[in-house]
């Protein structure tokens, strides 16, 4: 204070943040100097940063309380800033519910709070339009009790309840915005109604929006995979396991297979598959190679066989899915997924078994010993009985419904 004495100049300077003394003293909540500032210079409650804030302003900015009883007067509260924003605007905008109230007293207090609830900012907002539309349902309520015209328009033609609505469009915030609705007062019953099935309506389009997105990625991840699986396939077809024979083999270039075969009975690994699903009769063994044959062909023909047939069945099966993914272009969801997903299930089944007799030929050992073929089998075709059910159940309900709606439709015309 003594400074300010000799030097009351240099109250007005503003620092590098645009700030002047009395401005900082408020954002920190130094209320004896404020004070004293303002017992030397009374005029210092009016001065602005360069943002066009006044002590008051910033105050409201920080929610400092005490600040605000101190600076308030019927002049100091009319000032606007930059932006064209009373103290209640800011208190509001930077969610200062405490400050609000306080401010809300002091306004009534003055008796200028009909010119205060009631003015507008640079983009015609008062301060019920940006409660509403920062979705701050407390303040709402508090503001609702004010008699702030809730009819009021901004430069978009949109009143507080607008705002409020469109700042929830797809999102998952309809109790709070009813709230909203509610205590902003009984006399606007019709258009409340409007407004709550508006956000009913949104919500329900943006729960299709959401399922569509969710059915468009399960569309394209199921090619994708089915994509990479095809090209896996064909790739392990044409440059199987093992590799192949360079050159060709004398009658004792190699052992017969049932001399290197460490599981000559089929019977030890087929009865680990459910029914003896890839059981395969017995191939007679030769005593010579030929170049480009499968090495793993000529060490054990059953394993080799079952092998080439689940690869097959993989890459055939996965140009099918690519095909019924195509289709979907054309039919719809519902319908092409009763055949698309079971399809899929299949498709990892035989990929997972081919894998297993993939590791059973390069580490020749049993399938037994490598996967659990008869459970995953029977996990699977128990998802997939499951899943048709469930499909089928709600597919025959949709339609039932469907049908009733049509038949009331047309009992209606008749009369």
């Amino acid at each position: 204070m003594e400074v300010m004495q000799n030097y009351p100049g240099l109250a007005d300077e503003l620092n590098e943040q645009g700030l002047s003394p009395i401005h900082l003293a408020s954002a920190k909540g130094h209320l004896e100097i404020v004070e004293g500032m303002l017992a030397l210079r009374s005029d210092l409650a009016l001065i602005k940063d360069e943002d066009g804030n006044t002590p008051l302003h910033t105050a409201a900015i920080r929610g400092r309380r005490e600040i605000l009883t101190q600076l308030f007067t019927t002049e100091s509260a009319n000032e606007l800033n930059s932006s064209r924003e009373t103290v209640l605007h800011l208190a509001v905008k930077h969610n200062r519910y405490q400050a609000l109230q306080l401010l809300i007293q002091l306004a009534q207090q003055y008796q200028i709070g009909n010119e205060l609830f009631d003015a507008v900012d640079g983009g015609h907002n008062t301060i019920l339009h940006l409660a509403c539309a920062g979705k701050k349902s407390k303040m709402v309520r508090l503001l609702s009790r004010t008699g702030v015209n809730v009819n009021a328009v901004n430069s978009e033609g949109l009143t507080a309840l607008d705002l409020a609505v469109r700042s929830t469009t797809g999102s998952n915030d309809e109790d709070e915005i009813q709230e909203i609705i509610r205590s902003v007062g009984a006399e606007l019953t019709d258009r409340v109604e409007r407004l709550e099935q508006s956000i009913a309506s949104n919500q329900q389009r943006s729960s299709v929006a959401r399922r569509e997105k969710f059915v468009g990625s399960l569309k394209n991840g199921i090619g994708i995979l089915a994509a990479i699986f095809a090209s896996l396939s064909f790739q392990v077809g044409m440059n199987p396991p093992g590799g192949v024979w360079q050159e060709w083999g004398s009658s004792n270039a190699t052992k017969s297979a049932s001399d290197g075969n460490t599981d000559t009975d089929p019977n030890s690994w087929s009865e680990s598959l459910f029914l003896g699903l890839f059981e395969l009769a017995s191939v007679s063994e030769g005593d010579s190679h030929k170049p480009g044959l499968s090495i793993s062909w000529e060490l054990d023909k059953n394993k080799f066989l079952n092998f080439i047939l689940c690869n097959s069945l993989c890459f055939f099966m996965s140009i099918s899915i690519i095909v019924v993914v195509a289709l979907t272009e054309i039919f719809d969801w519902q319908s092409t997924s009763l055949l698309l997903l079971p399809m899929m299930s299949i498709l990892l089944l035989i990929a997972a078994a081919e894998f297993a007799f993939g590791v059973a030929i390069v580490t020749d050992t049993s399938v037994a010993s490598v996967f659990p073929l008869r459970a995953l089998i029977f996990v699977v075709i128990l998802c997939n009985v499951a899943w048709q059910i469930a499909w089928t159940y709600q597919y025959l309900r949709k339609w039932l419904k469907r049908f009733r709606r049509n038949e009331r439709r047309q009992g209606e015309g008749t009369d």
